[in-house]
């Protein structure tokens, strides 16, 4: 439940009433990303928490008519509560748990969630550079 929830990150050090203030995810919105939709882990770590986000990051780049490299980034992102985080990143997408070394299933789903391109469409307008894949672990 997610009074439980609340009750183990506090007895690991995290102070849960910082959850909701600014740009900061409410603890219903951390409990659904970590329990309900699996999308990270948390790990203890001497004592404390570690939040664990498995990602992948696409390049997603196309030249326009002047032979200049244009690449999809995310310039913001809406919160639940209607404020506007500034974030210039790659497109991007979380593995699920179900999805670990599943990359390219992962790509595909975003791309049919987020951009509304069918699996068809996008076998039939995209490349995938497989040599350009890379594994970087970052905390």
């Amino acid at each position: 439940t997610l009074e439980q929830f609340s009750t183990f990150l506090s007895e690991h050090k995290v102070d849960v009433s910082k959850f909701g203030k600014g740009a900061a995810k409410t603890l219903q919105d951390f409990y659904a990303a970590v329990v309900e939709e699996r999308k990270s882990t948390l790990e203890v770590v001497e004592g404390g928490l570690e939040r664990v986000v498995n990602l992948v990051r696409i390049s997603l780049r196309i030249r326009d008519s002047d032979n200049h490299l244009r690449e999809l980034r995310i310039a913001s992102q809406s919160t639940a509560g209607g404020e506007v985080r500034s974030r210039d990143q790659k497109f991007a997408v979380v593995l699920r748990s179900l999805e670990q070394n599943q990359w390219q299933e992962a790509v595909e789903r975003c791309f049919q969630e987020k951009l509304q391109l069918s699996a068809k469409v996008q076998k039939a307008c995209f490349v995938t550079d497989n040599e350009s894949y890379t594994f970087k672990e970052d905390r």
